[in-house]
């Protein structure tokens, strides 16, 4: 028992000064809703249905992100929406409980590995919806405003599993060493920290081609 005591407490300080340098909340737009039961009401009082509530629901969430972050893995999707930065384990989190609350059957899944369609040759993991209306079922992410349900911006290459619980612990604990490392680089370095950590969405991980 001790010795797992000093594991965490290792592990503790190590994690500490990466909280601590994340980046602050991105301030909201006017009128801009940061709580998901907003989304929520923004949805209904549209008095859209079907699948253009289902891409209005979409357009809002993806909207609130402005930044991708593999920075703030310890976040709610609650958190990170009303933060307004996040990966797709909490923004597509995050939109499938604004779905599931306005009444759609709505799936969460995980491919270890996806083809981006800006970068065929770039894999990521990746976790997205699988929505189901009327009998139909259409992908759904919140990763682009270009995309709408049935269009998304990346081809899985290995199996489509459903995203739980122990997914999401899974794939945190897998990248917060990465995140961790990163931070203390730059930390010692004085570097910056690298942009697949934390950017802008839209802007390329490196000044070449990456999404």
């Amino acid at each position: 028992m001790s010795a797992l005591r000093s594991l965490g407490v290792i592990a503790g300080l190590a994690a500490a000064p990466v909280v601590l340098k994340a980046p602050p909340a991105v301030p909201a737009q006017p009128g801009e809703p940061t709580t998901l039961d907003e989304v929520v009401g923004r949805c209904r009082d549209s008095r859209l249905a079907g699948w253009d509530l289902v891409g209005l629901a979409q357009q809002l969430v993806h909207d609130r992100y402005t930044h991708y972050s593999a920075w703030h893995l310890w976040q709610s999707p609650q958190q990170s929406f009303a933060n307004g930065r996040g990966l797709s384990n909490q923004y597509n989190s995050a939109l499938a409980q604004v779905l599931e609350e306005l009444g759609f059957e709505v799936r969460r899944v995980h491919a270890a590995r996806v083809r981006l369609e800006r970068a065929p040759w770039w894999h990521s993991g990746h976790t997205w919806l699988k929505v189901t209306h009327e009998g139909r079922t259409r992908d759904v992410c919140a990763s682009r405003p270009s995309t709408a349900p049935g269009r998304v911006a990346f081809v899985p290459v290995t199996p489509v599993r459903p995203f739980t619980g122990l997914t999401n612990l899974n794939t945190t604990l897998g990248l917060a060493p990465f995140v961790i490392e990163a931070v203390w680089r730059s930390l010692l370095t004085r570097e910056p920290t690298p942009r697949w950590l934390y950017r802008r969405f839209g802007e390329p991980v490196t000044t070449g081609s990456l999404p």
